[in-house]
């Protein structure tokens, strides 16, 4: 049998989702701004590029990645960005990546990186995010 309100109700409620989504997006998606982390995440692309999956696995190569990690989360006077860079050590080389939010945090993310991996060379491709 044939339920004329049922019918009404469901199409009104269909209608007010169209309409509340297209209220969300009133920018087409080519003008909208990319994630802050979009040209960082396209030079992990380039096969050059050092990226957590060239960590070595290797005891020495563990213990210098997480000793530069927690240094640098110890830094209260980084920012999130510095936080989150990317530390990879593979045999005698630490590769430090990201974006950081100053010239002065990056000096100091190496200058971190270098005491805690003593013996190592830390090779510095931090950005700075403008």
């Amino acid at each position: 049998m044939f339920k004329p309100f049922a019918f009404s109700t469901a199409l009104l409620a269909g209608l007010l989702t169209v309409t509340a989504v297209n209220a969300q997006t009133t920018e087409p998606a080519s003008k909208r701004e990319a994630a802050d982390n979009t040209r960082a995440n396209a030079t992990d692309r380039n096969t050059d590029a050092k990226t957590p999956v060239d960590q070595s696995s290797d005891k020495d190569a563990i213990e210098v990645t997480a000793g530069i990690r927690r240094a640098v989360l110890d830094d209260k006077s980084l920012s999130t960005s510095a936080h989150n860079i990317k530390i990879v050590t593979d045999g005698d080389v630490v590769t430090l990546r990201g974006p950081v939010e100053s010239a002065d945090e990056k000096k100091r993310v190496e200058a971190l990186a270098m005491k805690a991996a003593t013996g190592k060379q830390v090779r510095n491709e931090i950005s700075i995010a403008r």
